[in-house]
């Protein structure tokens, strides 16, 4: 692979059905040289994705890094596609106004772009101008996504994401949260709490989530929709 992110992928899935592997066997595998394996595998290691250790690489819990868009754009595209398909067919209808937020995951519907500061590699727009831009609306929904979710909420990683996600679910009458099954987590979630689950009246996702926490959301009168759902 010539493409940096296209690499730092292959790796990352490689690690997600062997978590502590060889680098001798990852250069195997990826066809990678040596001394390119050595530079991604710092770029990981910096992001506290890996830890290397005598010749060997270790996957760590999942922390607060938040990747760039063009990579974003290549994890889990059919879990992405599938959950925008699920949306437009189940909760979207024709002339509804909606805010939609900076994800790799809503890049697939189709977006009114508000004013603000465009952070690079991130496709986001952020600052108080978004903010203020937000605050002249009062759509009937707020289409947002998560980095991780768990039994407490949803969490970012990063602080100017939450507050334009806080502004654009405050402003809209109903909020719908879009998260794929690789972000569902028992514990350790990201650290900025983006909100209750109770905050959404609908989660959609790609898959079928846990009966444990499907009972919660039932519990919580919050809609789950995934393939296959009733």
């Amino acid at each position: 692979m010539s493409n940096r992110d296209d690499r730092v992928l292959s790796i990352l899935k490689i690690l997600d059905e062997h978590p502590r592997i060889s680098v001798k066997r990852l250069i195997e595998l990826t066809g990678e040289s040596t001394s390119t394996m050595r530079r991604d595998l710092i770029i990981l290691e910096e992001a506290g994705k890996v830890r290397r250790s005598f010749g060997m690489v270790t996957v760590l819990d999942d922390t607060n890094v938040e990747f760039t868009s063009p990579f974003r754009y290549r994890t889990c595209v059919e879990e992405k596609k599938t959950i925008c398909r699920l949306l437009a067919k189940e909760v979207l209808k024709d002339n509804l106004a909606m805010f939609i937020d900076p994800s790799t995951t809503a890049a697939y519907l189709p977006i009114f772009v508000v004013g603000g500061t465009l952070r690079p590699n991130s496709d986001s727009l952020l600052g108080s101008h978004a903010i203020q831009d937000i605050g002249m609306f009062r759509p009937q929904l707020a289409i947002v996504s998560c980095n991780t979710i768990d039994y407490t909420g949803a969490y970012v990683t990063d602080m100017e994401q939450a507050e334009i996600k806080w502004q654009m679910m405050k402003n809209a009458r109903e909020s719908i949260l879009l998260v794929d099954h690789t972000k569902f987590h028992s514990e350790y979630s990201d650290y900025i709490h983006l909100a209750d689950l109770s905050s959404w009246s609908t989660i959609v996702t790609d898959a079928r989530p846990k009966n444990a926490f499907l009972l919660k959301m039932k519990q919580l009168g919050v809609k789950v929709i995934y393939p296959g759902f009733k």
